[in-house]
């Protein structure tokens, strides 16, 4: 799926249930121009439909939300009578408690699906288990690959993305039920077809999928996904600073107006660094998404996720390592730290920010309580198999920059 050169306005919402912390950005392709909208009320649906409205004027309208747009197949396959993702927004929204959360794992049925993560051990796993005995993956393949949580939590644990889902999904549904204007990406066709058909867009954004696309020189083959500490105000400084300074940027005469809401505040960080992403995605011309997508009814997809190696290792903004010699080994094994500079090892499981300082001790420790780290393989409980399976998901974490250190998990080299 490639891009697509009659988009005139990419805007990116960053969601949430409280209206008061929704942001917007906007991205004037044609101009190059990427700056913040302010409502006339507060962010709603209708009010993102009607500033599109209004832009669509000059032509086509992305509108990407960071909600998600789609269900795990196995999920709408228990439904029996519902085909796709859209059919289940309208029959979500006549059924009594379906956007409600359970408490008790006990209680979780596809009817309501969303749910609060319990306080304790194996909260999430509780859930996680209770839909499994239905034939129920609570993940998308997306949400997989790109390390997101399940999109059926609405609390309980940081980041959940369940109660925006529920505010955007109870708005969508009803203007489903009668004539529209706008299309749902890919849920109503590829999105060449849909932009040249329907005046506004609509699709799914991914801050965390957009960071590396915005921040790093990196080719894509090396382009790393990547984690920030954006409740940092320093971090989201620091990462507007590097926005400003990317060669993408420079080499396509980019305008980025409003940074200064971007830096005060995580909501409009995310809204802003996501349209420059997906501005650049546009400039550069490289697909938004893997070209299957464009036949998915039912899980969607990304927009943005194309525009990365999701097979690489995630790594983070502010660490020493970051940019993109650091998904080089090559050039690294050949650039020795210096010996009077402490060492930096940040702990690679999506979402956490652990630093090891001069050395990675204490990292089994760490990777070997489920407390720690609830969403990374939640199946497995024992220690020991836990540090094992850490030994293989990363085994670059154990390679240098750095001293090498004896890893009982890791297989001896012959």
């Amino acid at each position: 799926m490639g891009s697509f050169q009659g988009i005139n306005t990419i805007l990116c919402a960053d969601w949430g249930k409280e209206t008061r912390k929704r942001a917007v950005y906007a991205a004037d392709v044609r101009a190059r121009r990427v700056y913040r909208l302010q409502p006339k009320r507060a962010w709603s649906l209708p009010e993102i439909l009607d500033a599109a409205d209004g832009l669509s004027a000059n032509g086509p309208v992305l509108a990407a939300f960071d909600v998600p747009f789609g269900v795990p197949n196995s999920y709408l396959a228990a439904w029996k009578s519902l085909k796709a993702f859209l059919d289940l927004l309208q029959c979500a929204c006549s059924t009594p408690g379906f956007f409600d959360a359970t408490r008790d794992a006990a209680n979780w049925k596809v009817e309501q699906p969303f749910f609060s993560v319990p306080g304790g051990k194996g909260g999430l796993t509780s859930y996680i288990n209770a839909a499994a005995k239905q034939g129920i993956d609570l993940c998308r393949s997306i949400d997989k690959r790109t390390k997101a949580k399940s999109l059926f939590i609405k609390s309980g644990i940081p980041g959940s993305v369940g109660s925006a889902a529920c505010s955007l999904w109870a708005e969508i549904g009803p203007l489903l039920q009668s004539g529209r204007s706008f299309g749902v990406w890919p849920f109503d066709g590829d999105l060449g077809s849909l932009l040249q058909s329907c005046p506004v867009v609509l699709g799914e954004m991914y801050p965390r999928a957009a960071y590396a696309t915005a921040l790093s020189d990196s080719p894509i083959e090396l382009r790393a996904p990547m984690s920030l500490a954006k409740t940092d105000s320093n971090i989201r400084h620091s990462a507007i600073e590097a926005m400003k300074a990317a060669r993408w940027v420079q080499e396509h005469d980019v305008q980025l107006e409003d940074l200064s809401f971007a830096q005060a505040t995580e909501d409009d960080f995310d809204a802003c660094i996501t349209v420059a992403a997906l501005l650049r995605c546009q400039l550069d011309q490289v697909p938004f998404s893997e070209a299957w997508v464009a036949s998915d009814r039912i899980e969607g997809g990304i927009l943005g996720t194309a525009s990365i190696n999701l097979g690489l290792n995630e790594r983070t903004f502010g660490n020493p390592h970051w940019s993109e010699h650091a998904f080089r080994p090559s050039q690294r094994s050949r650039t020795p730290a210096s010996p009077s500079r402490s060492r930096i090892f940040t702990c690679p499981i999506a979402g956490c920010e652990r630093v090891f300082q001069d050395t990675r001790c204490g990292w089994d420790g760490h990777v070997g309580s489920p407390r720690i780290h609830p969403l990374w393989h939640p199946e497995i409980s024992d220690a020991q198999e836990r540090k094992r399976q850490f030994a293989s998901d990363f085994r670059d974490f154990f390679c240098e920059p750095g001293p090498q250190i004896d890893c009982p998990h890791l297989p001896k080299k012959p």
